[in-house]
C-alpha cells in the first residue's frame, strides 16, 4: 500500500505538468573524492563516513543527480516529488519526497497549512536545501545525517502559524506510520556523519559486526519504511522566526511503535527524542546550533531488552563572503546501550568538519571540505579493529544546478 500510494503521488506529480505551473530544479553531483583508511557504513563496516576504502582510491565520480519538481495545481494546492539516481548504489534510483501540500493564503495574523504524503519531518536549520542537503557543508552534523537516513514522515502534517510583521509562530503535528524499525541504525552502528540519505524503497545495510554477534552470515539489512505493529507515530515542532535576527525550533517526536513486534524479520523500535535548533544572523556570519537527546527500544523476546539512549550536539559558523562562503562545524555524539546481555554497542565521538565554497556561476558550486572523526566505539573489535579509531575524508564537489 506504501509503495502504491508513494509512486501513484509522484506519477500523479509528473502527469499533472500539462495543466499546472511547474517549478523544477535539482542537481549533480560530481566529486574527487580521498577516502580514509576506515571502511564505509554502506560496505557493512562501521566507519562513520559516507566513503570509504571499500570506494577504492582517490577517484573522480559522479556520486547523485537529485531533482525536485512541484506541481501547482490551484493557487493552494501542489504536488511536489523529490527523486535521486545514484549509479553506484543498489537502488540506483529511488524516491526521497512525495506528497501533497494546501496552503490557503494568507488573509491576516493566523495561517493554517497541511500536507500528505512522504516527507522529511521538520526539525533542522541545517538542511534546508533540496533533498535534504546543507547551504554550508557537503556532509551535514551528526543530527541530521540520522534524520535523513532514519527518519521519514509517511502520514499527514498539519500546522497553524500566528504572523506579526516579520516575525511569526508556528506550532506542527503529525500523524504518521511505516517506520517503526527507525532506531535499528543509531542502535547497531552509531552516528554516522553522512550527506546520503535513504531512499523509500531501499534496504540499509547493518554492519557486519551484527553478524558476528549473533552468529549468522552478512549481509545483514533493514527496512526502514515498514509499518510493522499498526500504531501510528507523532510528533510536535513549535517554531519562532524572526528573518535576520533568530530562529528557534522544539520538537518531539516519538514513533510509538510496540518494541515487541516484528513481521518478516523486520523489528519495531520504539524511538522517541526531544529535538532544539538555534539559529542567529549577525551582518553576514550565521551561527547554527542543534542539540537532540533521545532513546530506542527492542524487546524481541520475553528474555531480551535493549535500550539505546543517544545524543548529539553540534555548533557550526557561516561566513557569507558573496560568491565565497567558509563553514566549520563542531559535533559530540554519545550513545549509551542497556542490554539483558553485556553489549558493545555503545559509543563516543566528536568531529570537526571545514568547507571553503565557490559560485563562479549561478549554476556551479565548487565545494572543498575536510572531515575528521574520532570516535571510540568497542563493537568494531568483534571484526578485529581497534574500539578507537580517527577517520579522515577529503571531498571536492563540482555542483552543477538546473
Amino acid at each position: 500500500m506504501r509503495r502504491r500510494l508513494l509512486l501513484g503521488l509522484a506519477i500523479l506529480c509528473a502527469h499533472s505538468a500539462h495543466a499546472a505551473e511547474i517549478d523544477a530544479g535539482g542537481y549533480a553531483d560530481l566529486r574527487l573524492i580521498v577516502p580514509p583508511t576506515q571502511g564505509s557504513s554502506y560496505y557493512g563496516d562501521i566507519g562513520t563516513l559516507r566513503f570509504g576504502y571499500d570506494d577504492g582510491n582517490v577517484a573522480a565520480r559522479l556520486t547523485d543527480v537529485v531533482g525536485e519538481m512541484r506541481a501547482h495545481l490551484l493557487p493552494e494546492l501542489t504536488l511536489a516529488a523529490t527523486a535521486r539516481i545514484e549509479p553506484r548504489a543498489a537502488t540506483s534510483a529511488d524516491l526521497l519526497e512525495a506528497y501533497v501540500r494546501y496552503s490557503p493564503a494568507y488573509g491576516g495574523t493566523w495561517h493554517w497549512s497541511a500536507k500528505a504524503g512522504a516527507f522529511f519531518p521538520p526539525g533542522s536549520l541545517e538542511n534546508d536545501q533540496i533533498g535534504w542537503t546543507s547551504g554550508w557543508t557537503i556532509t551535514p552534523s551528526a543530527i541530521n545525517s540520522w534524520m535523513g537516513y532514519e527518519l521519514r514522515t509517511i502520514g499527514a502534517e498539519g500546522t497553524i502559524e500566528w504572523r506579526q510583521g516579520a516575525r511569526s509562530l508556528a506550532l506542527t503535528g503529525a500523524v504518521y506510520g511505516w517506520n517503526d524499525p527507525a532506531g535499528v541504525l543509531i542502535a547497531d552502528r552509531g552516528w554516522d556523519l553522512d550527506d546520503r540519505v535513504s531512499g523509500l524503497f531501499e534496504r540499509e545495510r547493518l554492519p557486519d559486526a551484527m553478524a558476528v554477534l549473533f552468529h549468522t552470515n552478512p549481509p545483514l539489512h533493514a527496512e526502514l519504511f515498514r509499518e510493522i505493529d499498526g500504531r501510528p507515530g507523532w510528533y510536535l515542532d513549535l517554531s519562532w522566526r524572526q528573518p535576520g535576527l533568530d530562529d528557534f525550533s522544539v520538537m518531539y517526536y516519538d514513533n510509538d511503535a510496540d518494541p515487541s513486534a516484528r513481521s518478516s524479520g523486520q523489528l519495531a523500535w520504539r524511538t522517541r527524542f526531544w529535538n532544539a535548533g538555534f539559529r542567529r544572523q549577525i551582518a553576514n556570519v550565521t551561527v547554527l546550533a542543534q542539540a537532540l537527546t533521545g532513546s530506542t527500544e527492542v524487546r524481541p523476546s520475553p528474555a531480551f531488552r535493549s535500550v539505546t539512549n543517544f545524543s548529539s550536539a553540534y555548533a557550526l559558523g557561516g561566513l557569507d563572503l558573496g560568491d565565497w562562503r567558509l563553514a566549520t562545524r563542531v559535533d559530540l555524539f554519545r550513545t549509551h546501550t542497556l542490554a539483558t546481555f553485556p553489549s558493545t554497542l555503545s559509543e563516543n565521538g566528536c568531529a570537526g568538519t571545514f568547507d571553503a565554497t565557490w559560485f563562479p556561476r549561478s549554476w556551479l558550486q565548487l565545494t572543498g571540505e575536510f572531515i575528521v572523526v574520532d570516535s571510540t566505539r568497542p563493537q568494531r573489535t568483534l571484526v578485529g579493529e581497534p574500539a578507537s579509531e580517527t577517520e579522515r575524508q577529503l571531498q571536492l564537489l563540482a555542483r552543477f544546478s538546473i
